[in-house]
């Protein structure tokens, strides 16, 4: 390797170039990487330490070749960015609906990349970071990338047909996810709903949202083991996915 670069620098620079448009495109789209949580710099250099570990395998197509070579790339890259987005999406969806349902819809955090978003919502996708990482999803997130040069080499187009199907994976799977505490917080509705009835006199619309509030903080740390367990068959499924459109 240190001799090709000594003997030829442009070539090989253009190899590892040529290398790095697929790792950069999935980790431009990556939750957490993607976003400003990491400065631009370590995510180039994460993306050139993967076209590294390829790029003597690698031929750079010429002429006119070579536009339609970078683009798939790009789409290779940008179907695996996007089924990773998926995968953490699944956190969003749950937060969501478990913040509207417990009240604290308007208790949000400011991300790093400048946007919004409930605090179970933050809450929750740490969570799955912490899963995905604890389950090494990064280190077979990035032999996938490596081994997929193998199978997918550059010019080769990917079936998309696994991506197409991401969003009801993302929606059923949040809800899924959210269900634990979503069905103790539908319980105590209706038992607020039932205490209405039998005595209307009691003004509970005033004292509802705090009673959901706290039933909803109760149950959230009681049924984290469960959700846990669904977070990693989550990023099983994922992995699943990757191999399938990587791999196969």
């Amino acid at each position: 390797m240190i001799a090709a670069w000594l003997a030829a620098p442009e070539a090989e620079l253009a190899k590892l170039l040529f290398a790095s448009i697929r790792g950069g495109a999935a980790l431009a789209l990556l939750p957490g990487i993607g976003g400003a949580l990491l400065p631009i710099r370590v995510r180039i250099g994460l993306a050139g330490a993967l076209g590294w570990l390829v790029a003597g395998s690698v031929t750079v197509p010429d002429g006119g070749a070579l536009l339609g070579a970078v683009a798939g790339e790009v789409m290779i890259g940008a179907a695996v960015g996007v089924l990773l987005q998926a995968l953490f999406a699944t956190a969003s969806v749950a937060g969501e609906l478990l913040a509207q349902a417990m009240g604290l819809g308007f208790a949000t955090i400011v991300q790093p990349g400048g946007t919004t978003s409930p605090v179970v919502t933050t809450f929750l996708s740490l969570l799955l970071w912490a899963v995905f990482i604890g389950l090494d999803g990064h280190a077979r997130l990035f032999a996938l990338l490596v081994h997929s040069f193998a199978t997918l080499p550059p010019g080769a187009v990917p079936d998309v047909g696994e991506v197409a199907r991401l969003g009801g994976f993302a929606f059923a799977t949040g809800a899924l996810l959210a269900l634990p505490v979503a069905g103790v917080l539908v319980l105590a509705n209706l038992w607020l709903a039932v205490l209405a009835k039998s005595a209307p006199q009691l003004n509970l619309f005033s004292v509802g949202f705090a009673v959901l509030t706290v039933v909803g903080l109760v149950a959230l740390p009681l049924a984290l083991p469960v959700m846990m367990g669904t977070m990693g068959d989550a990023v099983a499924d994922a992995q699943a996915r990757l191999a399938t459109l990587l791999l196969a």
